[in-house]
C-alpha cells in the first residue's frame, strides 16, 4: 500500500470536505476525517477499495453505473486534466443524496500519478442547529466602501420576496452572501437548499430539482422529494445559474412562471412556495447560451459582490475570521503575524477570499506552533506557473489550494453557435484544453458543447 507524504496526508486531513485520493488503478488510498464522519466508515476499512465499491448503495447500485461506464472521473483518468461532476448516491438509511465532485490530477515527488476527488453534498446538505435545511448563522466580515455597498444591496434583498441575482468573479462568496439574505428574510425559519447548475444532467437536475416517484427510471429505488419541495417556505440557492443547458432552462423557466411542477413518472401536480436566489460569475443578459426570459425572472433584484482586490482593506479581519473556522476544524487556536499580513497584502487573490482560505489551510499545516509567519505563507503561496498535472511541491503550494474551487472564467463570452466555436477548434488545431482556456470554460463544458453541436 502506497504511504502518502506527512504533508499531504496533513493537507487532505485538514480540509473540512469528504476528500479521497485514488491510484491508477482506481483503489482508494485514503480517505480524510470529513469523509470517515460524512459516510460512517472508518479509513482502514475502505483502503484498496475499488472506487466504483467506494459509495455503492445496500441494494448493490453503483454512481458510475454497473460496469462503470458513466463514471465520474474517466477524464481525469484518461487525460489528467481536472473536472467537476455529479452523481447522486443511496446512504445506509435509504436516503438519496447528490454529490457534487471535484476530481483533480496529483504527481507524487517519484513520479507516480493518483487522482484526488472532493465530494461536496448539494443537494442534501446537513447543518448541525437542527433547522430543516438551514444553515447556522452567517457572519459577513468586512469593513471596506466596496463591501458595504454589498451588504446594504444584500440586506435590501432580504427584505423582499422577489427572485435575487448574486453576480461577481469566482471566490467571493456567493453562497454565503445567499444565506444571509435566506436569515435575514422573513423565511429565516424555513429551509435554505442549494443546487450547483454546472454539474448536472437532464435526468439529474429533474430528479433533484423536482424529485421522483418509485420506478421512475432506471436506478431510482423509491419516492424522492425534489429541491422545490424540500424548499417549501423558504429559499432555494441555484449556484452557477448560468452553466445550466438551454433544455433545462425551459424547464426552470416553466416552473417559475406556474409555481407548478410534477415529480418524474409522477401525475400529482404540486405547487412550490419558494423564494429563489441564484448566483453567477458571467454575464447573463444577453448571452447566447442563457434564456433571456429566464433572466428577467431570477434577476428582479441583482448584487454585485466585489472581488477580494477591491477590498483589500478586508483582508486582516478575513485572515482572523477563516483561521478561526480553520483552527475550529483542525482542532487547534491559530495567530497570524502582521508582517505575514504585508506579504498576502502584495498578492493578487485571483481566487478571491476562496483562496485566500485554502492558502491559510496549508499555511496551519506548516504552522506547528499555532503563530502563521511569513516564512508559512511564503511556501503556501502558488507558483507563478501551474502544469496541468501539479507535483508534490506544486500541491503544498497551489494544488490543493484549489480543491473546491471552480474553474476560472475569463470576461470573454463563448459564442456557442457551430460556426463560431468551429474557428476557435481550428485555432488551436482542436486542442479542447486550448479553446477552453481562450473561452474561459471548463474543458468539459467545451466537450460537452462539441457533442451538442455535433463538432468534431
Amino acid at each position: 500500500m502506497f504511504h502518502l507524504p506527512v504533508e499531504l496526508q496533513a493537507l487532505v486531513d485538514i480540509h473540512d470536505q469528504p476528500f479521497v485520493i485514488l491510484d491508477d488503478g482506481r483503489r482508494v488510498v485514503v480517505v480524510n476525517r470529513a469523509f470517515e464522519e460524512d459516510f460512517r466508515v472508518e479509513r482502514a476499512s475502505v483502503a484498496g477499495t475499488l472506487c466504483r465499491d467506494l459509495l455503492a448503495s445496500q441494494n448493490g447500485s453503483r454512481p458510475c453505473g454497473p460496469d462503470c461506464d458513466n463514471c465520474p472521473f474517466g477524464e481525469t483518468f484518461a487525460s489528467h486534466v481536472a473536472q467537476t461532476s455529479a452523481c447522486s448516491y443511496q446512504d445506509a438509511e435509504g436516503r438519496a443524496h447528490l454529490l457534487r465532485t471535484r476530481a483533480y490530477p496529483i504527481r507524487t515527488e517519484s513520479g507516480r500519478t493518483y487522482v484526488g476527488i472532493l465530494i461536496q453534498r448539494d443537494a442534501m446538505r446537513h447543518h448541525p442547529d437542527g433547522h430543516d435545511g438551514a444553515p447556522p448563522e452567517v457572519h459577513m466580515v468586512g469593513d471596506s466602501a466596496a463591501y458595504r455597498v454589498a451588504l446594504d444591496r444584500l440586506l435590501a434583498a432580504a427584505k423582499t420576496s422577489a427572485p435575487v441575482l448574486l453576480q461577481g468573479e469566482t471566490g467571493t462568496g456567493k453562497e454565503l452572501a445567499a444565506a444571509f439574505i435566506h436569515q435575514h428574510s422573513a423565511r429565516r425559519a424555513g429551509p435554505f437548499r442549494t443546487l450547483d447548475c454546472s454539474v448536472l444532467t437532464e435526468e439529474l437536475f429533474e430528479s433533484e430539482v423536482f424529485g421522483h416517484e418509485r420506478g421512475a427510471f432506471t436506478g431510482s429505488v423509491g419516492q424522492k422529494a425534489g429541491l422545490f419541495e424540500l424548499a417549501d417556505n423558504g429559499t432555494l440557492f441555484l449556484d452557477e445559474i448560468g452553466e445550466m443547458h438551454l433544455p433545462l432552462q425551459a424547464k426552470l423557466l416553466r416552473v417559475l412562471e406556474s409555481g407548478e411542477y410534477r415529480r418524474v413518472g409522477g401525475v400529482k401536480t404540486r405547487r412550490a412556495n419558494v423564494r429563489l436566489v441564484c448566483a453567477t460569475n458571467r454575464q447573463l443578459l444577453g448571452a447566447p447560451w442563457f434564456r433571456s426570459d429566464l433572466y428577467y425572472r431570477v434577476a428582479c433584484m441583482s448584487v454585485r459582490l466585489p472581488s477580494l482586490s477591491e477590498r483589500r482593506s478586508d483582508l486582516p479581519l478575513l485572515a482572523v475570521a477563516l483561521l478561526e473556522r480553520i483552527g475550529h476544524t483542525a482542532g487547534h487556536r491559530f495567530t497570524i503575524d502582521p508582517a505575514a499580513l504585508d506579504l498576502l497584502a502584495g498578492y493578487d487573490f485571483p481566487g478571491n477570499v476562496r483562496e485566500l482560505r485554502n492558502i491559510l489551510w496549508v499555511a496551519s499545516v506548516n504552522c506547528t506552533d499555532g503563530r502563521i509567519t511569513r516564512a508559512h505563507l511564503a511556501a503556501a503561496l502558488p507558483a507563478p506557473a501551474e502544469p496541468a498535472t501539479r507535483t508534490l511541491t506544486h500541491l503544498k503550494g497551489a494544488g490543493l489550494l484549489s480543491l473546491g474551487a471552480k474553474p476560472q472564467r475569463s470576461s470573454l463570452r463563448p459564442a456557442w453557435d457551430a460556426d463560431s466555436l468551429d474557428t476557435v477548434l481550428r485555432r488551436h488545431q482542436g486542442n479542447r484544453r486550448a479553446v477552453a482556456r481562450e473561452l474561459g470554460v471548463s474543458e468539459r463544458t467545451v466537450y460537452r458543447k462539441l457533442r451538442e453541436l455535433g463538432l468534431h
